[in-house]
């Protein structure tokens, strides 16, 4: 019995393991997305302005 509680808690710590990496990989998407997005809005802010 003790061991099907540990490997159940150990699959239970690799999957919140898992969770949480994919939330910071999210989280640099989500980042790059917005940084991409200004950097257009700028160059088109200037290419307005320019012309």
């Amino acid at each position: 019995m003790g061991k099907g509680k540990k490997k159940r808690q150990k699959e239970k710590e690799l999957l919140e393991e898992r969770q949480i990496r994919f939330q910071i990989y999210e989280s640099l998407t989500a980042i790059i997305a917005t940084i991409v997005t200004m950097l257009l809005a700028i160059v088109t802010a200037v290419l307005s302005w320019i012309d």
